[in-house]
């Protein structure tokens, strides 16, 4: 499976500079963008259900003293769930468009004629089987939770024993963490053997992003730090502090400086953080043998279409009349 193992991370920074130096002006705003709506829609359904749920308890203290009707519970209910969904949706949305994100830069660096501009990700999203990508994140999310379980209910279990909790905690963590590089490539394999997974079980990505993950986690754990988590955190750190110290001091230019530029430093970080994903993946999959890494999951058209049952039975016929003869 293995053709090279190896992996220079100082020619990945030098390339991903490189693309950023051409590419991130042009690339910034839809990006941005795009992340700035997931945001702002985001947090006006949580202001919204945070109203709903401050109404709803209202009812509830009005129908105890006999003030209101119970449907007025119901109704209130019924608004919460709405926007339970639409911030599920929203959530969905944001998705297929870093997935989008992340396919664009990949194809950017497949091709130097193509940009990563707002027509060429959306023309990304447009095409995208939203369907497939959706089993797939769905597929991810089930697997991690079940992977987390049986720590979480262990230090539930011995949630009295502090060192035992933390602990269990901790290494929930590591088992996220572990687990998360391993599914991080399936969106990237769906993409380059899509055509093969119509009618096909999404979790084969997940497989195949194991074994391909194989020998690869350790460096991509490395530029998830140094790449995407440091220069974040050191951002995060500095604005955001000069915020908590506007709070400390009552001082309302440092709260909103501080907090704003934070903000607008991070949506400003998206593009590199999905130019950095898929220069990742460009650079290990010609390392990597994808016939072998999907080996004995997708199966045969002539399985999937009930052509090979067909042939079967007609052996298997020919066979009796041959045996009779």
């Amino acid at each position: 499976m293995n053709k090279n193992k190896t992996f220079s991370f100082e020619s990945f920074i030098n390339e991903l500079r490189a693309t950023l130096k051409d590419d991130y002006n042009r690339a910034v705003w839809p990006i941005a963008g795009f992340t700035l709506l997931f945001c702002a829609i985001g947090v006006l359904l949580a202001y919204f259900l945070m109203m709903l749920s401050s109404s709803m308890m209202m009812n509830v203290m009005m129908v105890m003293y006999g003030m209101a009707s119970p449907a007025a519970i119901l109704m209130a209910v019924l608004e919460i769930l709405v926007v339970i969904v639409l911030m599920i949706l929203n959530g969905f949305w944001y998705s297929f468009m870093g997935t989008a994100f992340n396919f664009t830069y990949l194809d950017r660096f497949r091709d130097d004629s193509q940009k990563v501009t707002a027509s060429s990700i959306w023309h990304q999203f447009k095409h995208m089987n939203k369907n497939q990508v959706l089993r797939a994140v769905l597929y991810m999310a089930l697997f991690m939770f079940l992977w987390s379980l049986p720590l979480t209910i262990v230090a539930d279990i011995f949630a009295r024993n502090r060192v035992i909790y933390i602990i269990c905690q901790v290494a929930n963590q590591v088992v996220m963490v572990w687990k998360g590089l391993e599914y991080s490539q399936s969106l990237f394999l769906y993409k380059d053997t899509r055509k093969q997974f119509l009618g096909q079980s999404m979790r084969h990505a997940l497989t195949a992003s194991r074994r391909f993950m194989g020998g690869l986690k350790r460096h991509l754990l490395l530029m998830d730090i140094v790449v995407i988590v440091l220069p974040l955190l050191v951002w995060d750190v500095i604005f955001g502090g000069l915020g908590y110290y506007g709070i400390y001091t009552a001082t309302n230019f440092c709260i909103w400086a501080g907090f704003l530029l934070a903000f607008i430093g991070d949506l400003a970080y998206v593009p590199v953080v999905s130019a950095a994903t898929a220069l990742f993946y460009h650079r290990t999959a010609g390392k990597r043998d994808l016939k072998q890494v999907f080996a004995d999951t997708l199966k045969p058209v002539d399985q999937l279409t009930g052509e090979a049952d067909d042939e079967a039975k007609k052996d298997s016929k020919k066979k009796d009349k041959d045996a009779e003869k």
